[in-house]
């Protein structure tokens, strides 16, 4: 299994495939194995790079709040290891707002980005969604989230993830807020994917960054929630191939 020691944490990452590098970031509480339904689609065209993030699957946890910062360091520095300069950047939720960081501050050089259910923390229906999640889709689902975090033991996903989910929903810390800050400076094509019915990156807030973008896209998928490659991955696997094709032909 492949690890990278990094600078402050050791980063598990799973790898496939030749051709040019696609990064998948994925959510908060999740693993790279939250990809797995579009993994084989993608790696028959792409080097896939599927990392767990920090203190999330079988990454280390360097101890100290999570933070976007901390994430998106340790991404920049994990693809400087695997003497990566160009890629396509996916990310999911969290995984979204890494992938932008990552793009705007020039950690990388961006072949094309894709945020997948890009979370909009002004909304109303964001905050009731983060509070669903504490008080009835953790619960609910604590038995998987504890599975997939098994590597730190048994409380892991309560005792720490769970933790500073709730603090950064109180908080919410401005680098969160303002995630998507100087997105609009970036001129690779930039694809917005979501449900139709997601609360937390509504359909109206994606049109309106779409439509700022140099060369954006917008895809919405019928009741396919915050996570449609996790939901529909039959439909959102082919959608993304079919992006990431047309985006690396237009920069070749």
């Amino acid at each position: 299994m492949p690890f990278c020691d990094l600078s402050h944490v050791r980063l598990y990452y799973s790898r496939a495939g030749t051709g040019p590098p696609v990064i998948l970031l994925h959510q908060y509480f999740g693993t790279s194995e939250s990809w797995l339904a579009i993994f084989d689609t993608l790696r028959r065209s792409f080097d896939v790079i599927a990392p767990d993030l920090r203190a999330h699957g079988r990454s280390s946890d360097p101890g100290g709040r999570l933070t976007l910062p901390g994430f998106t360091t340790d991404i920049a520095e994990l693809v400087r290891r695997l003497g990566i300069e160009s890629a396509h950047l996916v990310g999911a939720s969290l995984g979204a707002m890494v992938a932008t960081r990552l793009a705007v501050h020039g950690a990388i050089q961006p072949r094309s980005l894709v945020l997948i259910g890009p979370p909009n923390f002004a909304a109303p229906s964001t905050a009731a969604y983060t509070r669903q999640i504490i008080e009835e889709q953790f619960p609910t689902n604590e038995a998987e989230y504890a599975h997939l975090h098994r590597a730190h033991g048994p409380h892991h996903a309560r005792d720490r993830l769970l933790a500073n989910f709730i603090r950064d929903s109180e908080e919410q810390p401005p680098e969160m807020r303002e995630w998507q800050a100087g997105v609009e400076s970036l001129t690779c094509p930039v694809l917005l994917m979501s449900g139709d019915n997601d609360p937390v990156a509504p359909a109206p807030w994606l049109v309106d960054i779409a439509s700022r973008l140099p060369a954006g896209e917008l895809c919405l998928l019928p009741r396919a929630g915050h996570f449609p490659h996790r939901l529909l991955p039959h439909i959102a696997g082919l959608v993304l191939l079919d992006f990431l094709l047309r985006a690396e032909r237009a920069s070749s």
